[in-house]
């Protein structure tokens, strides 16, 4: 463990020593280009007679290109970009953005909270119209007082104690004992099968009206 630990440290200095060296050649580079910038835009360049331009037309094409390829200007445009973002100009920029963006969202916010949260309908239902706005609903969306939600609420309890009564009322086969007959052609089914309907379950040969054997039978002497 010790020795991979060594290894990682070295392999992270010799990356670090490449990077600062390839830092400095391109430092180097970026200072000749600078101190001699004017001289490289007055300069023509035009190959040799002796060049062989058919054999090596893709390189002579690179070397007399006057702009950029598509890709690669691209690439200098977006570093310049990123450059000048860096400055203390370009940070002051973006600070504003942000400034002006923090207070457009603020103010948007305060806005809905006031006019929009409390709406029923949308900006865009009220402009084409309320009445042509499809809820699925009985009732239209407007606001309508404390004693109409109570007797809502009421007519929606009355309407949950009357199933919960036709359920108990019902008499049929519990579904359970359907699906383990179709699978099993029994209609006895094992005790850790859970029901749907946990209140008033009947069971086996008494869910589906067939008496148990021995039962309902009339014998005569």
């Amino acid at each position: 463990m010790a020795t991979l630990g060594l290894d990682d440290d070295e392999h992270k200095s010799s990356l670090q020593a490449s990077a600062q060296i390839l830092q400095r050649n391109l430092g180097s580079v970026l200072e000749s280009l600078n101190d001699n910038s004017d001289l490289f835009t007055r300069l023509a360049m035009h190959p040799s007679t002796n060049y062989p331009g058919r054999a090596q037309e893709n390189i002579l094409t690179q070397l007399l290109r006057k702009k950029l390829e598509p890709d690669v200007e691209e690439l200098v445009l977006e570093g310049r970009e990123t450059a000048r973002r860096a400055t203390p100009e370009g940070m002051a920029e973006l600070q504003s953005i942000w400034d002006a963006l923090r207070k457009w969202t603020q103010g948007r916010i305060a806005e809905y909270v006031r006019d929009e949260a409390g709406d029923v309908y949308t900006k865009e239902e009220r402009e084409n119209g309320v009445e042509n706005v499809r809820t699925g609903l009985k009732r239209a969306l407007h606001e309508e007082s404390d004693d109409d939600e109570d007797e809502d609420e009421g007519d929606n309890s009355d309407e949950e104690d009357g199933e919960k009564d036709g359920r108990a009322a019902n008499t049929g086969p519990e579904p359970e004992t359907l699906l383990w007959f179709a699978a099993r052609g029994d209609f006895e089914v094992p005790r850790h099968v859970e029901y749907e309907r946990g209140i008033g379950v009947k069971k086996g040969l008494e869910g589906v009206n067939i008496p148990p054997e021995g039962m309902g039978r009339v014998t005569t002497s």
